[in-house]
């Protein structure tokens, strides 16, 4: 119990009157929140999308990337055959030029020359 009228016990009032808005200046208060949690909401809307904007990035991507898929699909079987075409051609010219030197259409110069180019 208090002694002096100055060390009286701090009633439910004068907590609510002196404390609580004391307390408003340093933590942050339900208005406080709702500002910050609009004004939160309003960003996100800003500079994020949507479900629906990135399904529509997602598959314009997707497609993207197929044809890219689809297109390379395609280079690579065109070089395998323009492979085997030449294979087939340095095979054909190997014969020929054999054929020649063999019925002295070409000379052993000649010949000589072909083979030094390394091509066949």
């Amino acid at each position: 119990m208090a002694k002096d009228s100055d060390e009286k016990l701090m009633t439910i009032k004068d907590f609510q009157e002196v404390i609580i808005p004391a307390m408003e200046g340093v933590f942050a208060t339900k208005k406080d929140l709702e500002i910050v949690r609009f004004s939160l909401q309003a960003d996100m809307r800003e500079n994020f999308v949507d479900k629906a904007e990135f399904a529509q990035f997602r598959n314009e991507s997707f497609n993207f990337f197929d044809k890219i898929i689809k297109d390379l699909d395609i280079l690579m079987t065109e070089q395998k055959m323009g492979y085997y075409q030449k294979q087939k051609e340095r095979s054909l010219w190997t014969i020929m030029i054999e054929a020649m030197k063999e019925h002295q259409i070409l000379s052993t110069e000649q010949v000589q020359k072909i083979k030094e180019l390394g091509v066949f």
